[in-house]
C-alpha cells in the first residue's frame, strides 16, 4: 500500500493514515475492490477457495481425529518410563542379596536411565533418577541409606550424563570420556566431603576406603564368601592381591567407570536398534584410537624400569588406563569380525562375554595394539584398494 501511495497522489486521491500505515491492508477502499476480478464460479470436484490452512488442520474436528493416536503415544511413553523405573528398583533389590549379583546389577544401572533419556528426553531421565532416589530413601529413611548407596546414585548420574550428551549430538567416545571425567571429579568431591565430616584427613579417609574396596574385591574374587588367610586368587595370595589393588586403585576406579559406561552404551544401541526407536547410528566396531597414543604406552612401559617407587606407581596406573582403551579397540575388531562373517546372535552372546574371561582381556588388548599396524578392519586402506 505504501508503494502505491505516490501514484495515487498524482490522481488526486489521499488515503487515511490507517490505510497508509498498513492497518487497513485487509480492507482496501471501494475503488480498489472494484479493480479485483470476480471470483471464479464453483466447480464440482475442484477447489475454488483458499487452500486449507494451519487453523483448519488444528480445528476441533481435526483434533478429534488425532486424539486416539496422541493418547496411544503418551501411553507408550508412560509404559517405557514405568518399565525403566521397575528395572532400576529390581536392580537395587537384587543387588542387596549377594556381592556377585550386586556387581552385575550395579553395572547395568545406567542402562534404564540412558534408554529413557534417548527415548523420552533428558527431563524424563532426570525424573526417573529422582523417582528411584526417592523410592530408595522412602524404603529406609535416614542418612545411612544415602551413604550406603552413593555408588548407585553415581551410576544413575552416569546414565543421565551419557544420554544428555549424546542427545546433543556428541559422539559415543567423546560422551563416555567426558562422563567418566565428570564422575571421577564428583567422586573426589564426595570423598573430600566425607573426610571432612568424619574428622579425618584426606589420606586417612582414602586409606580406609581403599581397605574397604580391597576387602570387597577380594571377597568377590574369592567366590562371594569370607576369604581364608591362605587362599589364592589366580595363583596370587590374597595379601599380594590386596597390595596390588591398593597400588592400582586410581586406575581401577577409572577403568571400572569407563568399562561400565562403554558396556551400557553398547547394550543401549543394540536395544534401540531392536525396538527401532531411533535412526541407526554408526556402529562402534568402526571405532579406533588415535595412532599417537602408542607413544604414551611406550613411555609408560619404559618408566616401569626406573627404580623410583613413585614413578613406577604412576606408570603402572597410566598403563592400566591405556590398556582399557586398547581393550575397547580390540573388542571393536572382534565385533567387526562377527559382523563380517555374519555370526548368529546366540554365538555372539557367547563370544562377547568370553572377552572378559581371564586371561582373554590380555589377548583382546594385544589385538587392539596389533590393529594399529595390521589394520584388521581395513579402515586405513584407499577406497580403490
Amino acid at each position: 500500500m505504501r508503494g502505491l501511495e505516490p501514484a495515487h497522489r498524482l490522481q488526486g486521491r489521499q488515503y487515511p493514515e490507517t490505510i497508509r500505515d498498513g492497518a487497513g491492508q485487509d480492507h482496501p477502499p471501494a475503488h480498489f475492490r472494484e479493480l479485483r476480478p470476480p471470483p471464479a464460479p464453483g466447480h464440482p470436484g475442484y477447489q475454488t477457495g483458499p487452500a486449507v490452512g494451519v487453523d483448519a488442520l488444528y480445528s476441533p474436528d481435526a483434533a478429534s481425529l488425532r486424539r486416539p493416536w496422541g493418547r496411544l503415544a503418551v501411553g507408550r511413553k508412560f509404559a517405557v518410563w514405568g518399565l525403566c523405573l521397575g528395572s532400576l528398583l529390581l536392580f537395587f533389590a537384587w543387588g542387596r542379596q549377594n556381592p556377585v549379583v550386586y556387581l552385575f546389577t550395579v553395572s547395568l544401572t545406567p542402562l534404564p536411565v540412558y534408554l529413557a533419556g534417548r527415548r523420552l528426553g533428558s527431563l524424563a531421565a532426570l525424573l526417573l533418577a529422582l523417582a528411584v532416589s526417592l523410592a530408595i530413601y522412602a524404603w529406609k529413611p535416614g542418612p545411612e541409606i544415602i551413604a550406603e548407596n552413593l555408588e548407585f546414585g553415581q551410576l544413575l548420574l552416569m546414565g543421565l550424563l551419557l544420554s544428555s550428551l549424546e542427545s546433543r549430538g556428541w559422539s559415543a567416545d567423546r560422551s563416555i570420556i567426558c562422563t567418566v571425567a565428570a564422575l571421577i571429579l564428583v567422586g573426589l568431591v564426595f570423598l573430600l566431603g566425607q573426610a571432612y565430616f568424619a574428622g579425618m584427613t584426606a589420606g586417612e579417609f582414602f586409606s580406609q576406603k581403599t581397605g574397604e574396596v580391597t576387602e570387597t574385591l577380594s571377597r568377590v574374587l574369592a567366590g562371594a564368601g569370607e576369604p581364608s588367610p591362605g587362599a589364592k586368587v589366580l595363583g596370587v595370595s590374597l595379601e599380594e592381591m590386596k597390595t596390588l589393588i591398593r597400588s592400582l586403585l586410581p586406575a581401577l576406579v577409572i577403568i571400572n567407570t569407563g568399562m561400565v559406561a562403554w558396556i551400557n552404551v553398547v547394550l543401549a544401541r543394540q536395544l534401540m536398534a531392536l525396538f527401532k526407536w531411533e535412526k541407526p547410528e554408526p556402529p562402534l566396531y568402526y571405532w579406533s584410537m588415535p595412532e599417537w597414543l602408542i607413544f604414551p604406552v611406550l613411555a609408560a612401559g619404559f618408566l616401569l624400569l626406573v627404580p623410583v617407587p613413585l614413578v613406577r606407581l604412576v606408570s603402572m596406573n597410566l598403563l592400566a588406563v591405556l590398556a582399557l582403551l586398547y581393550f575397547c579397540q580390540g573388542a571393536a575388531v572382534i565385533a567387526a569380525w562377527f559382523q563380517r562373517f555374519r555370526l548368529p546372535l546366540f554365538l555372539r552372546c557367547i563370544g562377547y562375554p568370553l572377552m572378559f574371561w581371564i586371561p582373554m582381556p590380555l589377548l583382546v588388548i594385544t589385538l587392539g595394539l596389533m590393529d594399529l599396524w595390521v589394520d584388521f578392519r581395513r579402515l586405513h586402506q584407499p577406497q580403490d584398494a
